[in-house]
């Protein structure tokens, strides 16, 4: 987790003029609809040629969770998030820090203070969200991911900063899984996936981590040996999550990691950071650092954490790559909710203030997820598509199926300097109607009126696109 890490480059930030509202409608586009003819690109979908299955799209809710619970706003805020949007997973923090743990191991009497990182209210903030997020889909998956273990069992007597502690048998991994089982345990939910450590490799003193290397070290412990521990010690449990592992600070560290975790059976999905990307990293850079990631295929792989370091659109592009190149079967947004800041670019999706009547925002950012998120489902494949334009750069496609092969969801992304005529080809099917949103720099998830799926669609320059097939 990146609290403030925030890499600011000449090209990052978009002047973004117009925050939508909460309670905004868009109104739809006037796009004229040619007949597919010789300039019309023709975007041919392979629904036989099936890729990864899909998990889906979400996003994190962490600090800043109380604000939104006691927000007097509450309710219709957690509507867009959990109804709206349209997400399938979120991403949550554990907050288990009980007092004089393992003494005590009641969250009754839980700490609110910055030694703990005010964990009681972010305890009840992250119980009252998941059921508000159950109330309006009970489908909806958990992460639930450690920053790192309490204070009795860090090397440095802190949640910051430090590593698993040592007794006279070496480090303490038995009581390190013994807490992961004391999670499940007290959590008043059952998680779908954990991870036992976020960002192993980093640390900082500014909030909870914890260091590890990959294999035990004279001075750091080992994350397999500690990830197995904590598989051994709840798999007999009613209900046992997926391991996602190792949540990686950037893809650079995350190839070390895999490359173990590759052959232990017990790690059951990859999750990555690529905070080694911003505005300045190079397109071919970007493509060959998700190549990386792309090449551990025995497993799914979900990015499970990255925000602010691009512009939206530049986001969306990074999105397509990460699910054609990297081949990710997850997208984890990650400020879903955060403060408000006082200067520059709000990066959250939805932003307020501490104050429970303070005005919430919605984002560019919220619509750009809702690209995805709305009608990309868990259980969805990515297809093969082929675009016959050149150059292809400019129009950047990904392309799902659902589960029955009734429906298909198409994400275009152009990224040229000028507008393009598309239309869609299913091989094997035919398209009985079609849905078309678009978002541009000023105007997000505008409906485009269309009369057939088998008409051309205008893409502006620098626009986001989604197209609903159902056949």
């Amino acid at each position: 987790m990146k609290v403030a890490r925030i890499v600011v480059g000449v090209g990052c930030l978009f002047a973004i003029a117009i925050l939508l509202s909460c309670n905004s409608e868009a109104p739809e586009a006037d796009v004229n609809e040619p007949d597919p003819v010789s300039d019309s690109v023709k975007i041919t979908l392979n629904l036989t040629n099936k890729k990864q299955e899909m998990i889906g799209f979400g996003g994190a809710l962490t600090w800043y969770s109380n604000w939104l619970t006691s927000h007097n706003k509450a309710n219709e805020i957690a509507d867009l998030m959990f109804t709206d949007l349209g997400i399938d997973i979120i991403r949550f923090k554990t907050w288990y820090y009980p007092d004089d743990y393992p003494t005590n191991k009641a969250v009754s009497n839980m700490s609110n203070t910055g030694n703990n990182d005010y964990a009681k209210a972010h305890w009840d903030a992250t119980n009252q969200l998941y059921d508000l997020a159950k109330e309006r889909d009970p489908s909806i998956k958990i992460l639930l991911c450690s920053w790192g273990p309490p204070v009795s069992l860090k090397s440095n007597n802190s949640l910051r900063e430090g590593t698993l502690k040592k007794n006279a048998n070496g480090f303490m991994y038995d009581e390190f899984a013994e807490y992961w089982n004391d999670i499940l345990e007290y959590t008043p939910f059952d998680p779908d996936y954990i991870s036992i450590q976020n960002e192993p490799t980093y640390i900082n003193s500014n909030w909870t981590t914890c260091q590890w290397s990959i294999a035990e070290t004279s001075v750091l412990p080992g994350y397999n040996t500690a990830l197995n521990k904590v598989y051994d010690k709840i798999k007999t449990r009613t209900h046992v999550p997926l391991l996602v592992g190792p949540e990686s600070q950037d893809i650079p560290t995350f190839g070390p990691f895999v490359n173990v975790l590759k052959d232990n059976s017990n790690a059951a999905i990859y999750g990555w950071h690529p905070y080694n990307v911003n505005s300045t990293t190079s397109a071919s850079a970007i493509t060959s650092s998700l190549k990386n990631v792309g090449a551990f295929s025995t497993k799914p792989n979900i990015m499970t954490e990255f925000s602010d370091n691009l512009s939206w659109f530049n986001t969306a592009l990074f999105i397509q790559e990460s699910l054609t190149e990297a081949n990710a079967s997850a997208y984890i947004y990650w400020k879903l909710m955060w403060a408000t800041p006082t200067s520059g670019e709000d990066a959250a999706m939805i932003s307020t203030g501490s104050g429970p009547t303070t005005p919430y925002v919605v984002t560019p950012y919220y619509h750009l997820i809702k690209h995805f998120s709305k009608n990309i489902n868990e259980g969805y494949h990515r297809v093969e598509t082929t675009t016959t334009t050149i150059p292809e750069s400019n129009l950047v496609t990904s392309a799902f199926v659902s589960p029955d092969e009734k429906k298909a969801t198409i994400v275009v992304v152009n990224n040229g300097t000028s507008a393009s005529k598309v239309h869609f080809v299913a091989e094997g099917k035919t398209a009985k109607s079609i849905q078309v949103v678009q978002s541009k720099e000023g105007s997000y998830y505008q409906t485009v009126s269309t009369t057939s799926p088998t008409k051309s669609l205008s893409l502006p320059a620098k626009t986001i696109t989604t197209i609903v097939l159902e056949f």
